[in-house]
């Protein structure tokens, strides 16, 4: 009887399996269903595998006559353990049977065999009284552990994530512990400002990486969200769960979660030691100094940081990444297109003509491409902005840009400002200083010059100019430069100085004309901004973003799109490919998304179609991301999109730079509209 039912529930995953792979037409609507039959099967069959620990055998006893008649125990240990049958009489009672039966295991240490036995019969039953959580209950009490609140964040399409979350809210929930689960999927179950405020009143994110869930946009919301609170308020504490994923973290979760805690899940058979590793950070947290591990649990190691677990790889001979900077192992293959550029494989390059190429297969090749190359060809320095919405690939064209001057023979200084330290943000000596040494560091100078250029009476812009003429622009023979993306975030900064900075810039340009020596002719400035230049400083004459060439990066072309599409393998038709554009407006991230999603999952355009708006399509997640971004905000901004959708107009200047910057609108003037009409849909409808 009991071998039948295994064979079943096997037969029955088989099944689930199989739907999910051939029935690809149907894939959002059948994945959430698949996703809970496995978890109400797979974790009673999996989650609570047990190991050697000194059982509770009280619990035990009084588990096993709620879960066996007399007949039913007679007929497990004939089948089971046949030596603890052979001493049954007829007149023995029940209780006598099972106090064999424990007494024989426990004497044989057997009870990691009858255990998953009696939990496979009655599931139910076996939680109530789970003999192993009250035991690690009783243990993690006498640490005297004050009870702690947990965010989950994970991505619910993940099956195995899924049964890792199930075990973890019950095993955390038993110990007294308070468990929130953002199994963020749609926007119709999920209450956004709750996860706000579960993520604000957390003691710690647990943020579970898979490869499902590496790309997903919602997911890094909630984590630069956590990390958010984490600078304001102390808490919550980021602990990283890596899900039998052992690849480079996404940038920017990689900027964020850095120094935190990372625990490896390869199987199942994990779940327990990852539930005792996260209760050896709280008690580490809250300075309880158990050398010895807890009372019947197995010896646990203090999880690594993740910087520490999972260094940086060295580049070799033939390493390539993807358009979008991913490493890549099959340089044919079609890789899922990323939200943002990871432009980590620059510090890689040790030497020019270095390891690693960015691959051109789907990478579109503009105008404006061109353009900054010869800019940066020119034989004196010069002065580059790069002007475009998030997502439209500037950060691809930057990077490409100084790629592409670094193999000819140029010192590269690439500073993303998005992974800038709020504490280098306090005021502009202390950004200043840090622009400083992180130049001297990535052009490998003494930083001893540093420290000796920032003392004295002089102010911090004084002080960087100084350091930069007299000593690294000197130091260096081959032209330098100096590349800052997404430099407009330091309009948003609490202290702001931004007005400083760029006139800083705006003065090292004009150093040009004025350096007889030719110094200042090796710098090339290039900045990435997302947001209109007028609304970043107000003096024409101090900004830098008025002089030298403006790339104004603009969303692709029919053109472009229908080149992509035939290098997808044409899953758009002809006769739909307007239809196409209307929707997506060639926005270069989402046009993307979409023609992978339909190669991968074999769509027809008219069946993506009918998804592409709906909170459980494949645009879900970075709809849903951006809907959070609207709706949570306290000053308007939902409003403001609103008045784009119904007026092409928005008065609200601050409002504006925030829609412009996160790729929402485009125009200018007095004429605002949606990007795309998928996001005029979406957010008509649902704001």
């Amino acid at each position: 009887m009991l071998l039948a039912r295994v064979i079943y529930k096997q037969h029955f995953l088989f099944r689930l399996n199989h739907l999910t792979i051939v029935d690809n037409r149907n894939y959002h609507n059948y994945e959430l269903r698949i996703t809970n039959y496995k978890l109400q099967i797979t974790s009673i069959m999996y989650a609570y595998k047990l190991s050697s620990y000194q059982y509770n055998t009280t619990a035990i006893r009084q588990l096993l006559p709620k879960i066996f008649t007399d007949s039913a125990l007679i007929m497990f240990c004939y089948d089971h353990f046949p030596t603890v049958y052979q001493q049954f009489q007829t007149d023995t009672s029940l209780n006598d049977r099972v106090s064999l039966l424990v007494n024989y295991c426990e004497q044989n240490q057997l009870f990691d065999q009858l255990l998953p036995l009696v939990r496979d019969i009655n599931p139910n039953q076996f939680l109530e009284y789970d003999p192993v959580f009250r035991l690690i209950a009783e243990a993690h009490q006498k640490q005297q552990v004050q009870p702690v609140c947990f965010f989950v964040s994970y991505k619910l399409e993940s099956n195995l994530d899924g049964l890792l979350v199930a075990y973890l809210q019950q095993f955390l929930t038993k110990l007294g512990h308070a468990v929130y689960i953002s199994s963020v999927s749609s926007r119709k179950t999920v209450n956004l400002n709750q996860i706000d405020q579960q993520i604000q009143q957390s003691d710690f994110v647990l943020a579970l990486l898979s490869n499902q869930s590496v790309d997903s946009e919602m997911m890094r919301a909630e984590i630069q969200l956590g990390s958010d609170y984490k600078q304001q308020q102390g808490t919550p504490n980021m602990l990283l769960i890596r899900m039998a994923y052992e690849g480079l973290l996404p940038y920017s979760i990689d900027r964020l979660l850095n120094q935190a805690r990372v625990l490896s899940w390869q199987t199942v058979d994990d779940h327990e030691r990852i539930g005792q590793e996260i209760l050896a950070v709280v008690e580490h947290q809250q300075g309880i100094q158990a050398k010895t591990p807890l009372e019947g649990m197995r010896p646990v190691k203090f999880p690594p940081l993740e910087s520490d677990s999972h260094p940086v790889q060295t580049a070799t001979p033939k390493s390539m990444v993807s358009e979008d900077g991913r490493p890549m192992e099959d340089e044919s293959a079609i890789y899922p297109p990323m939200p943002e550029f990871d432009p980590r494989f620059l510090e890689k390059l040790t030497a020019p003509g270095g390891a690693i190429k960015p691959r051109d297969l789907f990478y579109v090749e503009r105008q404006e491409d061109e353009l900054l190359k010869r800019q940066l060809d020119q034989p004196t320095g010069t002065t580059t902005t790069i002007r475009a919405s998030r997502q439209m690939g500037k950060s691809s064209l930057l990077v490409r840009g100084v790629n592409h001057a670094r193999e000819n023979q140029s010192k590269i200084v690439y500073i993303d400002l998005q992974g800038t330290d709020n504490r280098h943000l306090d005021s502009l000596d202390s950004f200043l200083c840090y622009l400083g040494e992180t130049i001297i560091r990535k052009l490998r100078l003494d930083i001893d010059e540093l420290e000796k250029s920032w003392q004295g009476a002089l102010g911090p812009k004084e002080k960087l100019t100084y350091l930069m003429e007299d000593y690294i622009l000197r130091a260096n023979a081959n032209p330098i430069v100096l590349a800052l993306d997404e430099v407009d975030l330091l309009v948003q900064s609490e202290n702001a100085f931004h007005t400083e900075f760029f006139g800083l810039l705006r003065s090292w340009h004009n150093n040009r004309a004025y350096d007889f020596e030719g110094q200042w002719d090796k710098l090339y400035i290039v900045m990435a901004i997302s947001t209109e230049p007028y609304l970043l400083i107000n003096d024409v004459h101090q900004s830098p973003f008025n002089v030298g060439l403006k790339i104004y990066l603009e969303d692709f072309s029919s053109e472009q799109v229908s080149s992509l599409n035939w290098q997808h393998g044409a899953p758009v038709g002809r006769y739909d490919f307007g239809e196409f554009m209307s929707l997506l407006n060639g926005h270069p991230y989402l046009t993307r998304k979409a023609l992978y999603t339909m190669v991968l999952q074999q769509l027809s355009w008219s069946s993506f179609y009918i998804l592409a708006d709906d909170d459980d399509g494949p645009f879900g997640d970075h709809l849903l991301r951006n809907y959070w971004l609207l709706v949570k905000d306290d000053q308007g901004l939902a409003e403001a999109m609103l008045d784009v959708i119904d007026h092409n107009n928005c008065t609200d200047e601050v409002a504006l730079f925030r829609l412009l910057k996160a790729g929402l609108i485009k125009g200018g003037g007095n004429h605002y509209t949606c990007r795309c009409d998928l996001y005029r849909r979406y957010f008509r409808d649902r704001l």
